[in-house]
């Protein structure tokens, strides 16, 4: 094991693979994943049903720094793990790079991406499935903004860019983290 403890940060588009891909590095390689949907959701079902679409935004938020903070806990006790969800480009960076340097942990990141219509295509599957229903919505992709993960933070860290549209992009990814633990 690396003496200090690698930051898997796995970023994209919303339906880009992030969360599937995550989950896949993490049952492979042990690692744990956090993700900032996972707290949003906790905190939504917190609230009464009539009240979770108003505070979908703010729960996001909330979810954002609770996922730091997990992250924070655990690098402090040495543990390599994966971070994933939707960034902003010249906004999350302030977060990660500081959490990292504190922990003199080793980010790489995973830039995960497909072409826009099987973008919008898994999207539209997670709407139907209602899942999600206050973190999924419609036409999601029509609104991002400019500063949206359309591109890889800048992390100053190496960098996989992944298409997911691939059938061995798993495998691609698999392999490159392997090599940066053994390192």
């Amino acid at each position: 094991m690396r003496a200090a403890p690698l930051l898997i940060v796995v970023t994209g588009l919303p339906a880009a693979g992030k969360t599937t891909l995550a989950a896949f590095l993490g049952r492979e390689l042990a690692l744990p994943v956090i993700s900032k949907d996972d707290y949003k959701q906790v905190l939504l079902d917190l609230l009464p049903e009539e009240e979770r679409l108003a505070h979908h935004s703010e729960m996001g938020k909330v979810g954002y720094f609770v996922m730091l903070r997990a992250a924070d806990a655990l690098l402090t006790a040495g543990q390599s793990l994966i971070l994933e969800t939707h960034f902003y480009v010249g906004m999350s960076e302030v977060n990660i790079i500081p959490l990292a340097e504190k922990h003199g942990a080793q980010i790489i990141q995973i830039h995960c991406s497909a072409e826009m219509a099987e973008l919008k295509r898994r999207h539209a599957g997670r709407v139907e499935a209602k899942l999600r229903p206050y973190i999924d919505h419609p036409g999601l992709h029509n609104h991002l903004p400019a500063n949206a993960n359309w591109e890889p933070l800048e992390l100053h860290a190496p960098l996989l860019r992944l298409d997911t549209g691939v059938s061995d992009a798993h495998a691609q990814a698999l392999a490159w983290v392997r090599s940066w633990l053994a390192g």
